[in-house]
């Protein structure tokens, strides 16, 4: 599929405008619209088909798409079953987005591969029109954050914009990441993608250093030290941070008990747990679930969607 990027001049956050979240479990066909405003969709549940230029998007879980200023979309189906994503509009000047194709960024990485530190300091981000990100669940945790800032009173337009901006650098820096590892790829002896992938996926199965040691063949020291020089941690923090990542996710978007958030990525002691948890991020997990009480549920009126 054809794909092109937003790219915005970020010195400054982008303007919010709203968010929320749809649920529904009653066919749902998105309405033809176009708008003056940018608005990115994070799909949960099921899958929306909308189209855009001619081209037919699947918003299914786990990624993302961007609908565009000025641009006609409309849905193409109904959804079949239950349905459930993020939305979020957002005011951007002209001045400071521009649109980039493929060729265009792959131009741009090359100078992002040969000179690794211009990206620290570059004030430009990449948003693309549809995506499946990686780390899917960091986006959802600063979603969750911006539904409730977005809510929360005095100030919180202005402390949305800023969270919202961060959310789309988070994407940008997935983008650039998933780019790079595209383009310059590592040699097969010291390649740990596959291994990164894995923990990720099977986060409930993920537990020590010998036991990945062992289901991927390699001697525990050696794998500690690859993982420790290629991706700057040791093994173990590694599946830590993935473990209360996820944990995180949980949190934020389900009500699912501390228990169960526990088995689910493997854990069976639920205390250890909370003590992990909160040894990672100064908080426990009911302390971080409270931070995300307010939620906006979208209605779903045809005639007054946002």
């Amino acid at each position: 599929m054809r794909n092109d990027y937003l790219a915005i001049q970020a010195t400054q956050p982008v303007q919010f405008v709203s968010c929320g979240r749809v649920e529904t479990s009653t066919p749902f066909l998105h309405p033809t619209r176009t708008l003056d405003s940018y608005v990115l969709l994070i799909g949960i549940e099921g899958c929306l088909q909308i189209s855009q230029e001619n081209l037919t998007y699947d918003l299914a879980p786990g990624t993302t798409l961007l609908l565009k200023k000025g641009i006609q979309h409309h849905g193409v189906s109904h959804s079949n079953s239950r349905l459930s994503y993020y939305w979020f509009h957002f005011y951007l000047d002209d001045k400071r987005a521009s649109y980039q194709t493929n060729d265009q960024m792959a131009d741009e990485m090359v100078t992002i591969i040969q000179e690794p530190t211009s990206q620290s300091f570059s004030s430009t981000i990449y948003i693309p029109t549809f995506s499946e990100p990686i780390k899917i669940e960091r986006l959802t945790i600063l979603f969750n954050q911006l539904l409730d800032i977005s809510q929360a009173g005095a100030h919180s337009y202005l402390a949305a914009s800023y969270i919202m901006t961060s959310l789309l650098i988070e994407l940008s820096n997935q983008t650039l990441d998933s780019y790079k590892h595209e383009q310059q790829k590592l040699s097969p002896a010291h390649d740990l993608s596959h291994m990164i992938e894995w923990i990720r996926v099977h986060t409930d199965q993920a537990k020590s250093v010998q036991q990945i040691s062992e289901h991927f063949n390699y001697n525990p020291n050696y794998l500690s030290r690859q993982f420790k020089s290629q991706i700057g941690m040791s093994l173990q923090k590694y599946i830590t941070l993935v473990k209360v990542t996820k944990a995180k996710d949980l949190l934020s978007r389900t009500r699912k008990s501390i228990r169960d958030i526990s088995l689910s990525i493997g854990i069976e002691d639920e205390k250890y747990f909370m003590r992990v948890f909160k040894k990672s991020e100064g908080i426990t997990p009911s302390e971080f679930r409270k931070a995300f009480y307010r939620i906006r549920l979208t209605e779903l009126d045809q005639n007054n969607y946002p």
